[in-house]
């Protein structure tokens, strides 16, 4: 019984690091998008907006926020807004 607890542990505890390394990979994928038009300090700044304008559901003020902030085509930066 008691390897069985200890094994059952050892698999709940792998699949919550793999989801933790997923999620983190995916916010670093993000990122990275926007790090091909500006510096990570900025690009953190960035993202920061975008999610508060987000969240007051003006997703098109978000949109041309980009679009003016890091001159990123139209497309790129609607794709982008929506990902995050």
């Amino acid at each position: 019984m008691l390897t069985a607890l200890s094994i059952a542990l050892f698999i709940g505890l792998f699949i919550c690091l793999l989801v933790f390394f997923v999620v983190s990979l995916i916010k670093m994928l993000r990122q990275r998008r926007v790090l091909k038009y500006t510096d990570p300090m900025r690009a953190m700044d960035i993202v920061g907006r975008v999610r508060q304008l987000k969240v007051r559901g003006q997703e098109e003020a978000a949109v041309l926020l980009v679009q003016n902030e890091l001159a990123m085509p139209a497309d790129e930066a609607r794709s982008w807004v929506k990902s995050i």
